[in-house]
């Protein structure tokens, strides 16, 4: 166990692990903090964390205008959620492809991105860093901040570099997602507020569906 934890700590991918629990925590007591304060504001903190983790920033940024939180909040929100899943599922992966962790439950996800990384190897090969942040930058299926992370390291970028690009991309996308969502929220709150509610229900709705078929799809493959 201890020679396990030495590894989980040693090297680039133990010093981002270490980066994803500070960041963590700090939520947790921001969370906790907020509901001493006003436990309303927290609950709409909560949901956001919670809608980003199941079901993508699209929804929790949707969620965030809603139920009537500043673009800040939101917008900020998003990116740490975003943050903490990076800098933890990556250390994962690499502890997992250097074969000091197996970690059954992602294995199916790594493959996944293998496959993604093949698919678009000539790209990376001729755009390189630039690549990697536009395939963050843009929130196609099976593209964002953890699987870009992962493939940079799959194509040779140095970790702290992967990070800084992963970083920067998804801080403007979210950014440039959440003034196009806000005016979208806005515009249909006119109407009524029940409206979004049952609009972002749908879409949170069919977003689950879709990962729990592709989820079973995959499952009967591997069978």
């Amino acid at each position: 166990m201890s020679n396990l934890i030495q590894k989980l700590y040693k090297g680039d991918e133990g010093n981002i692990f270490i980066l994803s629990l500070i960041i963590i925590f700090s939520l947790l007591v921001f969370i906790i903090i907020s509901y001493q304060i006003d436990a309303t504001f927290a609950n709409k903190i909560t949901g956001i964390v919670f809608t980003n983790i199941l079901v993508g920033r699209v929804p929790a940024l949707s969620f965030g205008y809603a139920a009537d939180l500043s673009n800040f909040i939101v917008i900020s929100v998003n990116i740490i959620v975003e943050m903490i899943l990076v800098t933890f599922i990556y250390p994962l992966f690499i502890l997992s492809f250097k074969g000091v962790l197996k970690i059954k439950v992602l294995e199916g996800f790594f493959n996944e991105i293998q496959l993604k990384k093949d698919e678009h190897q000539r790209k990376f090969d001729r755009y390189g860093k630039f690549g990697l942040f536009i395939f963050v930058f843009i929130p196609f299926w099976m593209t964002g901040p953890i699987v870009g992370a992962i493939i940079g390291f799959l194509i040779g970028i140095k970790q702290y570099q992967v990070i800084l690009i992963v970083f920067i991309a998804t801080i403007i996308s979210i950014t440039l997602w959440g003034i196009f969502l806000q005016e979208i929220v806005q515009f249909l709150l006119i109407f009524d507020t029940e409206v979004v509610w049952i609009i972002l229900l749908l879409i949170v709705s069919i977003l689950l569906f879709l990962r729990f078929k592709k989820k079973n799809i995959n499952k009967i493959d591997e069978e």
